[in-house]
């Protein structure tokens, strides 16, 4: 029979949160009254949260326990002390699974009060910054063992999921972000400026931008508010693992043409004659030596880029927030984008049909005012802009609400509540 595990809540807090915030956190993700709540989070005794469960599971419980401020061990039940435990400590409530739905917290319907456990231990720091906490992927667990961290595969609605949640959380301070992310465009465009090496620059530093943004998203979703800065805090937070994820994608890029090149000439795509054609002033012989070839090399170039952008999707938040390696995050990207490749598949399609819309609308009303009016059609290029922007911080904040939803929920739960 495989070991069975118990939750103990340590009786302790994490000292920089505010214990009427755990009360309201711990009562709306648990589905428990605030009172309940209260009186075994203030009792500042050790309670047994959950029991017989498996090392997974017992870690999931912890992590979500973690993120509210409190602190908890896992134990080992011996198969004498499950059983005294299941005649001691009756359910009080047969809710035992997790939500289903996406937009639920990550965590099971807990429910009862239940025994004592043994003395407490020294509370985590859990509301620190994420650059001074211990990443979910490093840290030791009670078992003494790496607590698994990992991506959960997802129904394919999931990915119109993350983009209504990334909507909703742009919605909550727009101004604030479109701020952000604009500086962060005037950033990069400006260092574009410089020849070679501004645009090598920019991509090293795409992610360390991306880093920040993504620390900025975390901060607003605990309640705070996104500093305009925000995409800077990259830099002084993992910063250097942030550059190497943008070294390797660029690396990778050269990787992916040289591919892509040899490939399209190994298949006849791309002939020697069409390359020395390139060389040619006159454009209708490029035209006529690439045309078809250039929309196949650029198909092959495609195909050989979603590898590259699977290893880069999730990197970014996965260095910022869980501070992993970039090898491990760039792995972990991949793992997390494949598991998940029909919503990843509804994602992107669902993104470029957005993007599609807003330009053939954005073109009929061009169309329009150009007829009436020049000065209306300058008007409407301005307001492009903000649009643009606009669509930009939605796809920052759906890889946040993805990378939530991909790496931080729990799977199905097992066990009794016993609290």
């Amino acid at each position: 029979m495989a070991q069975a595990f118990k939750v103990v809540f340590t009786g302790t807090l994490d000292p920089t949160v505010n214990p009427e915030d755990v009360v309201r956190d711990f009562a709306a993700v648990f589905k428990v009254g605030e009172q309940q709540a209260r009186e075994l989070i203030t009792a500042g005794q050790a309670r047994v949260l959950k029991t017989d469960v498996d090392a997974d599971n017992a870690r999931r419980y912890q992590a979500v326990l973690e993120e509210i401020g409190i602190a908890s061990r896992i134990e080992a039940m011996t198969a004498h002390a499950a059983d005294a435990g299941d005649a001691a400590q009756p359910v009080a409530s047969p809710a035992d699974s997790l939500a289903e739905s996406p937009a639920d917290a990550p965590a099971a319907d807990w429910a009862g009060s239940g025994a004592d456990a043994a003395a407490s231990q020294s509370a985590v720091s859990l509301a620190k910054p994420a650059a001074e906490r211990m990443p979910t992927s490093a840290a030791s667990d009670a078992l003494g063992r790496q607590p698994p961290f990992g991506p959960i595969r997802h129904r394919a609605t999931h990915g119109w999921y993350w983009i209504t949640q990334a909507w909703q959380q742009f919605k909550a301070q727009p101004r604030l972000w479109l701020a952000a992310v604009a500086l962060v465009y005037l950033v990069t465009f400006a260092l574009s400026l410089v020849p070679v090496l501004g645009s090598l620059a920019t991509m090293i530093l795409g992610p360390v931008f991306a880093g920040g943004l993504m620390l900025g998203a975390q901060s607003q979703e605990r309640g705070g508010t996104l500093r305009v800065m925000a995409g800077f805090d990259g830099f002084s937070t993992h910063g250097g693992q942030l550059a190497l994820v943008g070294l390797l994608y660029l690396v990778g890029l050269f990787v992916v043409f040289i591919v892509a090149g040899l490939i399209a000439m190994a298949t006849g795509v791309v002939t020697a004659g069409s390359m020395d054609a390139l060389s040619s002033s006159d454009p209708d012989i490029v035209a006529a030596a690439l045309g078809p070839g250039l929309g196949l090399f650029l198909l092959v170039v495609m195909l050989t880029m979603v590898p590259l952008l699977m290893l880069y999707w999730f990197a970014p938040v996965l260095v910022a927030l869980e501070g992993m390696t970039a090898i491990e995050a760039m792995r972990m990207s991949f793992r997390g984008c494949w598991k998940n490749i029909v919503p990843f598949t509804v994602y992107g399609l669902a993104l470029f049909f957005i993007l599609l819309a807003a330009s053939l609308i954005l073109g009929v009303v061009s169309a329009l005012l150009a007829a009436i009016s020049e000065t209306l059609m300058v008007v409407l290029m301005l307001l492009v802009m903000p649009l643009m922007l606009v669509f930009a911080v939605l796809v920052v904040l759906s890889i946040y609400s993805a990378y939530r939803d991909v790496f931080h929920t729990t799977t199905q739960s097992q066990g009794a509540h016993v609290f």
